[in-house]
């Protein structure tokens, strides 16, 4: 069977007869290609075998590849095809890349995330369809390089300094809280409610106010015992065994916000809401490049904590 006069030769043949017939040598083309010698060698005998036409003249002490006539003609559509094709990929890959969703990771602790931050990445996704959010969970401080963090919210003390570009944005309030079907509201601002139920708190350090012998000894509840205080690990734990009627839990405002607004738990002695040790600072991870995708998440974040407290560029 004859050869298919209308069959293309390899795109890789033509590639590694367009670099030779350029750069002059195998050597230099098997370079740029990323290729061996012996590889562009093959390919543009496969190519001359492949059209029926010697295109290159190279050996016999020659120290540079010579171009025949058949070959230069090929050599001039080659480099104008290739440019064509240059110039459409490369036109595809910035409308691709114009609207390819831009992936921003942020990382947060596991109560901030399920009961402030849920609701707020879906209203920010619902503005900026462009714009991919990844939540990351973290403990103490965030996994910044092996994560590829852009952006934490940390748990921080009120009294510990901001670095550069720190934004605090959020501050706490600390109230009893407990399903509206635990206490009547008659009995809401009454303190003895305190030693008829069972007490929750969470483990945490450094903050008297979230502490219920703190409490008892402010509200002058002698008789409220340790022994009748449960710890638990974390603010959803506290909100959802209150919301169960399991106990009153103390509740860091506003991680409990959306349960009081939605009913599963009501504040009691409102009166005596204390003001928290700790908030929530928000911190670029270091060497990111602020762009305008991160920079409206950090303004939405802002916006939706509403502290606003910034630190001082270095």
């Amino acid at each position: 069977m004859s050869p298919d006069p209308f069959r293309m030769p390899a795109f890789g043949a033509l590639r590694a007869f367009e670099a030779v017939a350029r750069l002059g040598t195998l050597s230099r083309a098997a370079e740029a290609l990323s290729v061996t010698k012996s590889a562009v060698s093959h390919q543009l005998r496969a190519l001359e075998t492949d059209l029926g036409a010697v295109l290159l003249y190279r050996g016999n002490g020659r120290s540079e590849a010579v171009l025949t006539e058949q070959g230069q003609r090929l050599f001039v559509s080659v480099q104008q095809a290739m440019a064509v094709l240059d110039t459409a990929c490369r036109d595809v890959r910035a409308h691709a890349s114009a609207h390819r969703a831009r992936v921003l990771r942020l990382s947060v602790n596991a109560s901030l995330a399920s009961l402030w931050l849920a609701p707020r990445i879906g209203r920010f996704s619902a503005r900026h369809p462009d714009i991919q959010i990844q939540v990351h969970l973290h403990v103490l401080q965030p996994d910044w390089i092996g994560e590829r963090i852009d952006l934490a919210i940390l748990h921080s003390h009120a009294t510990q300094p901001l670095l550069s570009g720190d934004v605090r944005i959020l501050t706490e309030t600390v109230v009893p809280v407990c399903s509206p079907d635990l206490i009547p509201a008659s009995l809401r601002n009454d303190a003895s409610v305190l030693l008829k139920h069972r007490l929750i708190q969470e483990e945490h350090i450094e903050s008297p106010e979230t502490d219920w012998s703190n409490w008892g000894r402010r509200l002058g509840l002698s008789a409220l015992r340790r022994s009748d205080i449960l710890q638990v690990a974390g603010m959803s734990t506290v909100v959802g065994m209150a919301a169960s009627g399991f106990g009153i839990g103390l509740g860091r405002s506003p991680l409990i916000d959306e349960a009081l607004e939605s009913g599963r738990l009501v504040a009691l002695l409102p009166a005596h809401r204390q003001i928290g040790s700790w908030g929530y600072t928000m911190r670029i991870a270091p060497n990111v490049q602020v762009d305008p995708p991160l920079q409206a998440l950090m303004a939405f974040l802002e916006s939706e904590g509403g502290a606003g407290v910034q630190a001082d560029p270095a």
